[in-house]
């Protein structure tokens, strides 16, 4: 007997004909076509010896061997059933978990619409999220609190696996009655001269930018200087204080308010989105397919241009 002949799928074919007792009813059930189920019978009599099934007046009727070859193996085909809903589940996010940090200039619209479609696809998924700074990230992903982390800019993590996803850039946002709204656009000089009301920490990704378009020189500073630390404080310190400040596309993209102008920066500060992870992404599957479908939202945005719905 050759034992190679005797297949998993050729066991599947028979245990399904035996339980539904013809062959159209068996294809109909393993969504395959009748002459396959027939093939697949053939060869596993011819392997095994055996006839299994008599045609008796255009019905199928099993043979005494039959009976004990299903008895035997009827958990191969049981046990496949099983693993296949398994698989089912586990493709949906059952049992899965995956953690996310990222910087709060994507959590607006960019982060959510992402979640969403991979809520979609995977809808049984335990998904933690966590809005937090490139530092935090790093450290987070280091210490295995996280899985993926959604960071710009200039980010230390020669250690870790860093995809770039997308890309966003500086702009300078001023109250509409200052004359840098006025302006087509800022030059280093221009901020070095007259400084900005609120200062980006250079010490942070996209504070390494900006210090370096200016290369190296302090902006003009004045008595009440403020220090931002959190992008999501730039916005509404700048609205409410009526001062300037540099941010990112992607932030400034979400002002509603008439009363501040976005002038971009000469040259062009540009920055790149990063997916960072402790192991290649193709290997973390729910963090691959955030990843990809935060790249399709990014891509159809530009430097930072809010996609239109």
């Amino acid at each position: 007997m050759d034992h190679r002949a005797i297949t998993l799928q050729r066991m599947q074919v028979f245990c399904a004909v035996y339980e539904h007792g013809s062959f159209s009813a068996a294809a109909r059930a393993l969504s395959i076509s009748q002459p396959t189920v027939s093939k697949h019978l053939r060869d596993l009599e011819r392997a095994l010896g055996m006839t299994l099934f008599v045609l008796d007046h255009g019905r199928i009727t099993p043979s005494n061997e039959a009976g004990w070859l299903y008895h035997q193996s009827k958990f191969l085909s049981e046990g496949v059933r099983e693993l296949s809903k398994r698989i089912t589940r586990f493709r949906s996010g059952a049992e899965r978990q995956l953690s996310v940090g990222c910087v709060g200039m994507l959590t607006r619209h960019h982060l959510p619409q992402a979640v969403a479609r991979i809520m979609e696809q995977m809808p049984d998924l335990n998904l933690n999220l966590w809005v937090q700074t490139a530092i935090e990230q790093l450290s987070a992903i280091r210490a295995g609190q996280i899985d993926l982390g959604i960071c710009v800019g200039m980010v230390d993590c020669a250690d870790l696996h860093a995809v770039r996803i997308g890309q966003g850039k500086l702009v300078l946002m001023a109250p509409k009655e200052t004359a840098a709204a006025a302006r087509m656009h800022v030059t280093p000089q221009d901020i070095v001269d007259h400084g900005v009301g609120i200062d980006v920490p250079f010490d942070r990704p996209l504070g390494k930018l900006f210090h370096n378009w200016l290369d190296g020189r302090a902006p003009s500073q004045a008595a009440g200087r403020i220090v931002a630390y959190s992008l999501q404080l730039m916005v509404p310190l700048a609205q409410q204080l009526r001062r300037s400040v540099v941010i990112d596309s992607f932030s400034a993209s979400a002002i509603m308010e008439d009363d501040m102008q976005l002038v971009d920066l000469h040259p062009e500060v540009t920055f790149d989105v990063l997916a960072i992870s402790a192991r290649p992404l193709d290997q973390l599957g729910p963090a691959r397919d955030l990843t990809q479908a935060l790249q399709h939202m990014l891509a159809g945005t530009g430097c930072g241009t809010r996609q239109q719905e």
